[in-house]
C-alpha cells in the first residue's frame, strides 16, 4: 500500500503510533508511544466533561430547590417554611452560585477542539509536539475551570445545607 495516498488523518494517526517519546534531558530511557500520551490527554478531557456535567445536573437541582423555596416567600401562614429576607438573600446567593458554576462547566465541556490537526507530516515521519502542547492547554484550562466551578457548588451546596437546616428547625419547632 502506497503511504502517500493515504487520507490525512489515516497518515497522521499512523505516523503517530510510530513514534517514540521519551525525556526531553534524555536521562531517563523510559518511552511511551505519542499516541499513548495523546490517548491520555483525551481521557483527561473526557472524564472532565463527564464530571462538569454531573456537576451541572447537581447545580440545576440546586436551582429548582431554590425557585421553589423562593415561592414560599411572602406566603407566611399558608406553609410551614418560614421564610424571611435574610433566607431570600441566601436562597438567591445560592442559586447565583449555582449559576455562575453551570456557566463555567459549560466552557469545560466545550465542543471546541482547537488542538486537532496540529500534527504536521515530512516524507519520513512528522511532528506531533505541537498537537501534544496544545492539548496539554486545553487540558490545563478545562481543569481549572472545572475546579473553580466545584468551588462554587461546594459554596452553594453549603449554603442549601444551612438553609434547609434553619427551614427543618423551623418545621419541627411549630410542630
Amino acid at each position: 500500500m502506497n503511504y502517500a495516498n493515504w487520507p490525512l488523518f489515516v497518515r497522521k494517526r499512523y505516523w503517530l503510533s510510530q513514534l517514540q517519546l521519551g525525556s526531553p534531558d534524555g536521562a531517563t530511557t523510559h518511552t511511551a508511544s505519542a499516541e499513548t500520551a495523546i490517548k491520555w490527554l483525551y481521557d483527561v478531557l473526557t472524564t472532565l466533561d463527564t464530571k462538569a456535567s454531573a456537576l451541572m445536573r447537581l447545580n440545576g437541582v440546586l436551582i429548582a430547590a431554590a425557585a421553589f423555596l423562593l415561592g414560599v416567600v411572602g406566603r407566611q401562614g399558608t406553609t410551614v417554611l418560614a421564610t424571611g429576607a435574610a433566607d431570600s438573600r441566601l436562597i438567591i446567593l445560592c442559586a447565583l452560585l449555582s449559576a455562575c458554576s453551570i456557566f463555567s462547566c459549560l466552557f469545560v465541556v466545550n465542543v471546541s477542539w482547537p488542538f486537532l490537526g496540529r500534527a504536521t507530516l515530512a516524507d519520513q515521519g512528522g511532528d506531533c509536539s505541537e498537537e501534544i502542547r496544545s492539548l496539554d492547554a486545553a487540558c490545563t484550562f478545562r481543569r481549572r475551570l472545572y475546579r473553580a466551578a466545584w468551588w462554587l457548588s461546594l459554596v452553594a451546596s453549603f449554603g442549601f445545607l444551612v438553609e434547609f437546616a434553619h427551614q427543618a428547625w423551623n418545621v419541627f419547632k411549630v410542630t
